[in-house]
């Protein structure tokens, strides 16, 4: 009796642990998932940010790398600011394990970079005159972005693709009910402008 005791304890204990890891997964995912909403589809889509983003692409090399990042304008340290820091926190985030790398990698690369290259003259005079290590995290996000094979990762994740389909998914969309006719003008059998039904005359009395 004592042994069966014994065997349910540790089963029992076992099931308790089993079940405190699976809450803990849970609870890491739905994390990594209001992470990945907020900066990565919610942030990045401000007015604010695109603003910024605009000025650090196209506007900043107006102005003078010699000073580094505190040396600028405040309206201009402030787009920076802003897209610095958004960049080195999904950086930070991916480094220590708060969102997967595949998710930050394979979103936004293009953008990331176009950023980094035009903020890299000027992060390099801060780093030189003021702080080594600013942007240090933005800077691993861009490396992690380099080394990455997009098309592995997309293969990896199944995403699918129209491709040689791309005929058939337009057909099937304008095949949807109320756009029958729209499906018979994009397959040609159909007149553009069909001409207006004719009224019928009465015969006189």
């Amino acid at each position: 009796m004592n042994l069966i005791a014994v065997l349910i304890s540790v089963s029992a204990v076992a099931a308790s642990s089993l079940f405190a890891v699976h809450q803990l997964r849970s609870m890491r995912r739905s994390n990594e998932t209001l992470v990945a909403i907020e900066l990565l589809t919610r942030e990045c889509r401000t007015t604010e940010f695109l603003e910024s983003e605009e000025f650090v692409v196209n506007e900043l090399r107006k102005h003078s790398p010699e000073g580094g990042i505190g040396a600028l304008p405040a309206d201009a340290r402030r787009h920076v600011s802003r897209i610095g820091l958004y960049y080195g926190s999904l950086g930070f985030l991916a480094v220590f394990g708060g969102i997967q790398e595949k998710m930050v990698v394979s979103l936004m690369p293009w953008r990331a970079r176009r950023s980094w290259f035009a903020l890299e003259p000027y992060i390099m005079v801060e780093r030189t005159l003021r702080s080594p290590t600013h942007f240090a995290y933005f800077e691993h996000l861009v490396c992690m972005i380099a080394e990455a094979d997009l098309a592995e990762i997309h293969e990896g994740l199944r995403l699918r693709k129209i491709g040689a389909r791309s005929a058939e998914f337009k057909r099937q969309f304008l095949a949807r009910p109320g756009q029958a006719g729209q499906a018979r003008l994009a397959e040609g059998t159909a007149e553009p402008n069909p001409p207006a039904p004719q009224k019928r005359q009465e015969a006189a009395p």
